[in-house]
């Protein structure tokens, strides 16, 4: 129950301090006066944005609060309630008590719940359980398809269904999106030749970084061995071997010395000797470089082994690195995307199973809702025309319709309410032919319907009476008693069959103090709600028999409220406005 509401520079209101009562809280007072301002505090402290011109001028903030207090025939609600504040950490109810409280500032505004700092979307989320607001915006509401959809599962109890519906069709979604990425990221096949043989390429050459590192020194020394080698025999030949070798040369200039020597005796035998020592210079060097040759170790086929991986290591450091380790890694990326690429065709199936799971889930869930829908579009429809008709349309016709639509979050159905307020009309979409007038009792016959199964422990009436009077005005008090025996009310109205029918009283009045204009809101005794009540009959207060009228209108009120479960006593009056 809703027991305080404290507003501070809200407008017009600089500072006001309300006590509500349990059943039907009447609001009244001029047009003009402020009578919405109870709504548009509420509405702001329970996280509707804060729009220009909501500050009172020369204000610097505005402050509501309000206390609420969970009655003890609704423990659930309290135990519900309760988890949310844990889930947000906050802190608990005490003695069944939530303190709300919202301070609006020109740079932003904060909000607190038990005194803890919260975030608008949870006040709105904590706002939905615990007060429902009905004014000219949620009657616009009530022609939607959609809401009436959320009405008719509200009357069929299935409101746990449609959000599991809900929660199926999302992860539908979800997964349907997965599998669109998922094939957007599929690799052809030339793409997986590739990746296959550049992984081939590597692991092939089976590389090992330190063995690796050697090969030039190793090639350096296989390689020079082999032009040693080929220096020493070609010298050699040259000496000895080859044909017109220096030593066969050597040979024919000894012939012609000798033949000097037998001329010249004195100096040809040195020249002789001198040509045979070098002739034995020449072959022992000629017999050297054969035996310098022989200890040359020469492995051809290591060699080419050799050059051939020095190349083979070479062009995989051109390709994937410049270093050994670089080509290594490489290889563990090209393999990832290797398995990851022939992995994706398996998870692809997976994803198209995971949806087609999903989808049919959701189906199922539809089909459950489908007909449970359509079972209980019919007593809602009855139970709805059976208000109207104690509303003022007697011979109106009202139907649910339940048709197939598009698989979406709150099912495969299209619901719709239909009306015919006038006998020998055809019914037609709710939307497309109620009034204002005709909607407020539209919307006031399904809160009464729906009052039974709803668990929202306040309802919040603005303009519920628009456009009637006279009998039908008394009928609409009754409802609204009806339903504040179940529920706390709070009706501002102009109506004063609803003002007597309420179990507390309230007067909403605009006055100019000290050049400012003020509103203030005070709750009325008897005596105050005789003169309200005859202001209301459109009389002069001093008139007896709008006075008399008035109090009938009470006694009546006061009868048929102690036959619906007994009426609250009214406190005096009281002036709640501070300046």
């Amino acid at each position: 129950m809703l027991e305080t509401l404290h507003i501070r520079n809200l407008a017009l209101v600089a500072g006001l301090e309300i006590e509500f009562g349990p059943g039907l809280n009447a609001v009244t007072g001029e047009t003009g006066a402020g009578k919405s301002l109870v709504l548009g505090a509420l509405q702001l402290l329970l996280g509707e944005p804060a729009g220009p011109g909501v500050i009172r001028r020369d204000a610097d903030q505005c402050e509501i609060a309000a206390t609420l207090r969970f009655p003890p025939a609704l423990p659930g609600l309290a135990t519900g309630v309760n988890a949310l504040l844990t889930d947000a950490e906050v802190p608990a109810c005490e003695d069944n008590q939530l303190l709300l409280r919202r301070v609006v500032k020109p740079s932003g505004s904060r909000s607190y719940v038990n005194g803890a700092p919260v975030t608008l979307q949870f006040l709105r989320q904590l706002g939905e359980a615990l007060v429902d607001i009905h004014g000219p915006h949620e009657h616009q509401t009530l022609l939607q398809p959609r809401h009436q959809t959320a009405l008719l599962d509200r009357f069929a109890g299935l409101d746990a269904d449609a959000a599991e519906c809900g929660r199926l069709h999302r992860q539908w979604q979800e997964r349907l999106a997965a599998l669109d990425a998922a094939r957007a990221e599929r690799s052809d096949a030339g793409e997986l030749e590739l990746l296959r043989h550049q992984l081939h390429e590597i692991e092939a050459a089976n590389l090992d970084p330190v063995a690796d590192a050697r090969l030039t020194d190793q090639y350096r020394v296989a390689a020079s061995a082999r032009d040693l080698l080929t220096a020493a025999n070609r010298c050699r030949n040259a000496l000895t071997e080859a044909d017109g070798s220096v030593t066969e040369q050597l040979g024919n200039l000894m012939r012609v010395l000798q033949g000097v020597a037998e001329t010249d005796t004195t100096k040809g035998p040195v020249f002789v000797e001198r040509l045979e020592q070098a002739t034995g210079l020449l072959q022992e060097l000629s017999c050297d470089l054969a035996t310098y040759a022989d200890t040359l170790e020469l492995d051809e086929e290591e060699l080419r082994r050799l050059e051939e991986r020095l190349d083979l290591v070479q062009k995989l450091r051109r390709k994937h690195g410049p270093t050994l380790e670089d080509v290594l890694q490489a290889a563990a990326a090209l393999r990832e995307r290797l398995d990851s690429a022939e992995g994706r065709a398996e998870r692809l199936h997976a994803l198209e199973q995971a949806c087609r799971d999903a989808e049919i889930g959701h189906q199922e869930v539809c089909q459950r809702l489908t007909t449970q829908r359509r079972t209980a579009s019919g007593r809602l429809a009855r139970e709805i025309a059976a208000k109207l008709a104690r509303l003022g349309f007697d011979q109106s016709q009202f139907e649910v319709t339940v048709s197939e639509a598009v698989p979406g979050p709150r099912g495969a159905d299209h619901v719709e309410f239909c009306f015919a307020p006038n006998p020998g009309e055809e019914v037609r979409p709710l939307r497309q032919i109620a009034s204002s007038g005709e909607i407020a009792r539209v919307m006031l016959a399904i809160k009464t319907v729906l009052s039974t199964a709803d668990d929202v422990p306040i309802l919040i009436f603005d303009e519920v009476d628009a456009n009637i009077g006279g009998r039908i005005a008394v009928t609409v008090a009754e409802e609204l008693a009806a339903i504040a025996a179940r529920h706390q009310v709070v009706c501002i109205t102009h109506l004063p069959q609803i003002a007597a029918a309420g179990q507390r009283h309230f007067r909403v009045t605009k006055r100019v103090v000290d050049e400012r204009t003020i509103t203030e809101m005070c709750v009325l005794d008897d005596d105050a709600r005789r003169v309200e009540i005859t202001r209301m009959l459109g009389a002069e207060e001093d008139s007896v028999t709008a006075a008399a009228h008035a109090r009938e209108m009470l006694a009546r009120a006061g009868k048929a409220a102690v036959t619906a479960g007994g009426r609250q006593r009214t406190k005096p009056t009281q002036r709640t406005q501070r300046k």
